[in-house]
């Protein structure tokens, strides 16, 4: 068995992967060869992932700390190793470093493949965010400490958030240096569960796209995030919404709501936005139409609700649920004896509606085709979009462009359509706001950072530029009315940007 050489201890390794036809065997052989070859340590298969670290949970997944020297997901190989050559840069600088975890449910439902291109897209954002703050010319915030940047895989819907969490609370007090940790991939039980553990350790956090309420707390500072949280998109919805019931009297909006109790995404975005109605008299259709997401017979659910909203006839549908789950709806939407044109508003988990590139093209065409004749119009509140900080900030102070720039120069060209649905963004945005902090808490450069002088950071913090827009953070934790965009998600895969909306 292999050791690990990146002072994290012994190397990981990725559960097999789920069997293939023979042309995508060869892919995964001529990637396993390219990145022997570069000196990352890419594992497939086994009972365990590393000498002395056993395969963890039902699901067998590989839960710990990577410097980027060893790759939990083939799809990551790239950036990765980009992660991984900064990182030794980092080691032979001579300068003063700290590390920074970026958390991400990197072991993914076979059902949701795709959800591992977001993943991908966040670490090419955070990777990007350690490259500015440290080269002083990229960034201009300065170079010491040097920044760390170290991939954390929390497993299957956050579930095996223990083991992980002992690890990184652990690695504050070894000679890894760990100040702080980002990311945190979905609002699930696991997410809280695990943010709970690391405030108690007073290791501080910052959230990129997470978004449920309970995480953050004014009564017990730890957790921060630049993401708007779901009672910001549910005022900002009902801000958008109770517009066009004055300019359209009559107009009525519908809630389509998921009862799982275990998504705290749901069950918080729901909520808020009933608050938020009932605050603004934003009148509402009785009868909240409901499903149940994660048990059997979803499908079937969202054919009975799709008669229902067929029958009361809505202008406009909140649907407080995921994606994905937004995607069942749509496809229930297309039947023949529906197709009632309606508008869907949703929050920022809107864009797993396109996460199902597993499937086969055909079927995925289909759904694009089922989408077009649905009748459904579908807009969220997106938390991070291209065009939204060139409404927020002044051209020679937009910090897109140099984020643009570095991309080119590191992952290639930058098309219209690279950024739009924000993961790269809002990754960027958590590491460099937990840089600034960690540069505020290194004074002149020679003050000792640890976790403790970085969360004291984080509290006394001025407003910071993000791509994402300025990140002011309240004694919540939270951005304090952090501006969104609204997007039009289209059938084609593209977001269209249809404005700024304010909580």
């Amino acid at each position: 068995m292999t050791e690990g050489t990146d002072g994290l201890g012994p190397a990981f390794r990725v559960p097999r992967p789920p069997r293939r036809r023979w042309p995508w065997i060869v892919l995964v052989l001529v990637v396993a060869a390219a990145a022997v070859l570069g000196g990352i340590r890419l594992f497939g298969g086994g009972d365990t992932c590393g000498h002395g670290i056993p395969e963890t949970g039902p699901q067998h997944e590989c839960i710990g700390v990577s410097d980027g020297g060893t790759v939990f997901e083939s799809s990551l190989t790239e950036v990765m190793g980009k992660i991984h050559t900064e990182n030794e840069r980092v080691a032979k600088s001579g300068k003063q470093w700290v590390s920074v975890a970026y958390v991400e449910p990197i072991t993914t439902d076979p059902e949701q493949e795709a959800a591992k291109y977001g993943i991908h897209e966040e670490l090419e954002g955070a990777y990007l965010a350690q490259r500015q703050l440290n080269d002083a010319q990229l960034g201009g915030r300065g170079d010491t400490p040097q920044i760390r940047l170290l991939v954390a895989n929390i497993g299957l819907r956050s579930e095996q958030w223990k083991p992980l969490t002992d690890r990184l609370i652990a690695m504050t007090h070894d000679d890894n240096r760990l100040v702080a940790v980002a990311g945190f991939g979905q609002s699930r039980g696991g997410t809280l569960d695990a943010v709970r553990a690391l405030r108690a350790a007073k290791v501080p956090m910052m959230g990129a796209t997470v978004t449920a309420d309970n995480l953050a707390s004014a009564a017990q500072v730890g957790f921060f995030r630049v993401s708007a949280s779901n009672a910001d998109q549910a005022s900002a919805a009902v801000n958008y919404l109770k517009e066009q019931q004055a300019g359209s009297p009559g107009y009525k909006v519908l809630v389509i709501r998921d009862r799982n109790q275990d998504d705290i995404y749901n069950t918080s975005l729901y909520n808020d936005f009933v608050t938020a109605a009932k605050a603004a008299s934003l009148a509402l259709v009785g009868g909240d139409l409901e499903y149940v997401s994660g048990i059997d017979g979803i499908s079937n659910a969202f054919s009975s609700v799709a008669d229902r909203v067929c029958d009361k006839k809505p202008d406009a549908v909140y649907f407080a649920g995921r994606g994905v789950n937004l995607r069942a709806f749509i496809t229930a939407m297309s039947a023949p004896d529906r197709r009632c044109p309606v508008t869907v508003l949703t929050g920022d988990d809107a864009i797993g509606v396109y996460y199902d590139t597993s499937e086969s093209q055909s079927v995925r065409n289909r759904f694009t085709a089922n989408w077009q004749v649905s009748g459904v119009t579908t807009l969220y509140t997106a938390l991070g979009h291209p065009e939204l900080s060139g409404k927020l900030y002044a051209a020679n102070k937009n910090p897109l462009s140099g984020f643009s720039e570095l991309y080119r120069n590191e992952f290639g060209p930058v098309g219209k359509d690279t950024f739009q649905d924000g993961q790269a963004i809002l990754a960027h945005d958590a590491v460099w706001t937990l840089g600034v902090a960690i540069r505020d808490a290194a004074g002149d450069g020679t003050a000792v950072v640890n976790a403790g002088s970085t969360l004291n950071a984080l509290v006394s913090a001025d407003t910071v530029a993000g791509i994402s827009g300025p990140v002011e953070l309240g004694s919540d934790g939270n951005p304090q009315n952090k501006p969104m965009a609204l997007v039009r998600l289209e059938p084609d895969g593209t977001y269209a940007f249809r404005g700024v909306v304010r909580p």
